[in-house]
């Protein structure tokens, strides 16, 4: 399941666009952040530069994607960003 999760996050980020950009992606510690540590590590050689950044809370990372300092997040599942979404616009 690790590999499955790590390629489709490569395959993902590669699909921005961003190849040639430093994406910071905002992680919360533990399993999201080994993740996407090894994510960083695989996408590396293909010219993309993830820098991790850990959050120690759940509300920072989505300001922070909102105000533009990440420009992606993998820490929550989808029914707490929409309700994130909904509380905090």
């Amino acid at each position: 399941m690790l590999r499955f999760t790590t390629l489709t996050s490569v395959l993902a980020l590669m699909a921005t666009g961003l190849a040639a950009e430093e994406i910071k992606v905002g992680v919360s510690p533990g399993e999201h952040a080994e993740i996407m540590e090894e994510v960083a590590r695989i996408a590396e050689p293909m010219g993309l530069d993830i820098d991790v950044i850990e959050f120690s809370d759940y509300v920072v990372p989505n300001q922070a994607l909102a105000d533009g300092d990440i420009q992606a997040n993998s820490f929550q599942h989808v029914p707490y960003l929409e309700a994130q979404m909904k509380d905090r616009g």
